[in-house]
């Protein structure tokens, strides 16, 4: 299972430098969705989909290290079926060092990942939970969403503070 899981992590990665090349040195407009709890930006359109990054709350991973949940919703505006994992690119970072994912979390957490690659028909939402692990329990949190495939740099973030 976790050999199923590196190869596909690592084709995922090789294909995000891939479109990360292409759509570099292009200008984009970033989306600032706010901080903390408050809730996002109405300009949240990425493409043929809309995202809103909603809400972030701690947990552990199966060896107790702490992790950011965070919660998007997600809405297609594709007259085809698209999922979140494949119509943008999420990614968290404290202090500009990324955070990578987290996949198995303690059964405490209530984690649900299943909505990550769940397809959804034209003008449907669905509100998508992704795990990451963090460097320090200190820094604050900086989300950022792009469209997966572009040849622009628009982005939407929020900010979430961690700091007990």
């Amino acid at each position: 299972m976790r050999k199923v899981i590196c190869v596909v992590l690592s084709s995922l990665l090789i294909l995000s430098f891939v479109f990360f090349a292409i759509g570099s040195g292009s200008s984009g407009k970033t989306k600032d969705q706010g901080s903390g709890s408050a809730t996002g930006s109405a300009d949240s359109a990425l493409g043929d989909c809309e995202v809103e990054i909603k809400s972030c709350r701690l947990a552990k991973d199966y060896e107790g290290k702490k992790v950011a949940i965070v919660t998007y919703t997600f809405t297609n505006r594709s007259d085809t079926a698209q999922a979140f994992f494949t119509a943008v690119s999420d990614a968290v970072y404290q202090d500009g060092v990324g955070l990578n994912k987290a996949y198995f979390l303690d059964d405490s957490a209530n984690y649900s990942e299943d909505n990550q690659t769940k397809a959804i028909k034209k003008d449907s939402s669905i509100d998508v939970e992704v795990a990451y692990v963090l460097n320090d329990s200190d820094t604050d949190l900086e989300v950022e969403v792009k469209e997966w495939i572009s040849l622009n740099d628009d982005k939407i973030t929020k900010t979430f503070k961690i700091a007990q």
